[in-house]
C-alpha cells in the first residue's frame, strides 16, 4: 500500500466574517499552496484542518496567526493513502483498521496536486505507528505516489514509502 506521511495543522477560529479568509489570505502572501481544507465547527468555534506546501511556511502562518490572536493550532502528523476510484475503497480501509483494532478519528479525500498525481485518502489515527506498520504489511493493489521532496526548495523532503 503507497502512503505518504504529511502533517496536518487545525487552527481553531472565531465565527466571525473574515477568519477564514484571512488565514487563507496569509497562507497565500507567505507563499503557501493549499492542498487540501477541511472545516468543520464545535461550540461556536470554527476549526480549519489544513494540509499545504511548503510544510514550514504553513507552520510559520499558523505560528503567527496565534500571534495575532486566533487560535489555538494542532499540529498532527496524518497518513495519505493512494487510492483508486472506486466505490467502498474507504470502507474496505476503515474495515482494514477496525479488524486491527486501530482507531480512525477521522479522514478526507485530497485531490491530486503537486505532493501526490493521485488522490489520497488522508487519515489520521489514534495509534499512528501502529497504522503506519500495517499499512506497509498490506498488499493492497493503490496507485503510486508522487515524492514531496523534488518539490521542496528547501532540501526538506517528506517521508515516503511503497509495499
Amino acid at each position: 500500500m503507497n502512503y505518504i506521511q504529511l502533517t496536518e495543522f487545525s487552527i481553531y477560529l472565531q465565527q466571525r466574517p473574515g477568519e477564514l479568509a484571512g488565514l487563507l489570505d496569509a497562507a497565500h502572501a507567505a507563499g503557501v499552496e493549499i492542498i487540501s481544507i477541511s472545516t468543520t465547527e464545535h461550540l461556536d468555534r470554527g476549526c480549519a484542518r489544513l494540509l499545504g506546501h511548503p510544510e514550514e511556511s504553513l507552520r510559520a502562518v499558523c505560528e503567527s496567526m496565534v500571534d495575532a490572536g486566533v487560535g489555538p493550532v494542532v499540529e498532527a502528523p496524518v497518513i495519505g493513502i493512494s487510492v483508486e476510484d472506486r466505490p467502498g475503497v474507504v470502507r474496505d480501509l476503515t474495515v482494514l483498521m477496525a479488524d486491527n483494532r486501530i482507531n480512525v478519528r477521522y479522514c478526507y479525500f485530497v485531490p491530486a496536486s503537486k505532493v501526490s498525481t493521485h488522490t489520497l485518502c488522508v487519515f489520521r489515527f489514534d495509534e499512528h505507528e501502529k497504522a503506519i506498520e500495517l499499512i506497509e504489511s498490506t498488499d493492497w493493489p493503490t496507485d503510486i505516489i508522487d515524492s514531496m521532496s523534488e518539490l521542496d526548495a528547501t532540501g526538506d523532503s517528506a517521508d515516503e514509502s511503497a509495499a
